[in-house]
């Protein structure tokens, strides 16, 4: 990476996908260090420096068009240091509570509200939030979610927010099926400018996403090849991978 930063790994990526696929599933995302906590940074006109986050959030289109969208958070130089770390592990625990509640006849929000849950109390014990877990869970709180603007998770298919048209009642409003292809990525994003967070947080960006097939009996993650947890990200970075 060393002198081709952002764009390098997003041309890499983009050539990758139009040899094994259609192309990009979407407008791939390449966010290091301070622009990792910018929701879509497509821009990837940065440089990469050996101790920032680097986030990927990348996918194929297959050639029967249906497209991935999974996302992993690397620690460029190869090693979380103990605060990217402290932050990897919170999203990881919000990622695996939200793996948890994906299952037929489930409401469709229930992994984001399971992910939404861990974010909070995490927030709350490292003393970020000015209310109580419960109130900031409340329809009149949210206090959290200044650091996760997004939702969880989304339909996925022949579009990479399929369905995102749809009514309420078709879509969110729905329970889980069998057959149904959705995403679980929850994240934490702390910008460079944002004064609510002790200095050591600003500029730290993480988001772990899966796309999962819900089953007759739970769900399958289809991404499962790859690893969640930090030490296991590491390793993976020092393993020679196969083209």
């Amino acid at each position: 990476m060393r002198g081709g930063g952002e764009r390098w790994l997003q041309g890499t990526f983009d050539r990758h996908a139009r040899t094994v696929g259609n192309g990009p599933g979407y407008a791939t995302i390449v966010g290091s260090g301070k622009h990792a906590p910018t929701l879509h940074w497509v821009r990837c006109d940065g440089p990469v420096a050996e101790d920032d986050l680097l986030l990927l959030d990348m996918g194929v289109e297959t050639r029967s068009h249906y497209t991935a969208d999974v996302t992993r958070t690397f620690p460029a130089g190869g090693t979380f240091s103990p605060v990217q770390r402290q932050v990897h592990d919170l999203v990881e625990r919000a990622h695996r509570a939200g793996l948890a509640a994906v299952g037929p006849g489930r409401p469709f929000t229930d992994f984001h509200h399971a992910s939404m849950e861990v974010i909070a109390r995490g927030l709350h014990d490292w003393g970020l939030l000015p209310v109580s877990v419960d109130e900031a869970l409340g329809d009149r709180g949210q206090h959290h979610r200044r650091y996760l603007i997004c939702g969880i998770g989304h339909h996925l298919g022949l579009d990479v927010h399929d369905c995102a048209r749809s009514t309420y009642e078709a879509y969110h409003g729905r329970t889980m099926a069998p057959g149904m292809v959705l995403t679980v990525e929850p994240g934490l994003y702390f910008h460079a400018h944002d004064l609510t967070v002790p200095p050591e947080l600003r500029g730290i960006g993480a988001r772990i996403e899966d796309d999962v097939l819900v089953t007759a009996d739970g769900s399958d993650v289809l991404s499962g090849a790859l690893p969640l947890d930090a030490p296991g990200l590491e390793r993976w970075m020092r393993t020679p991978q196969s083209s």
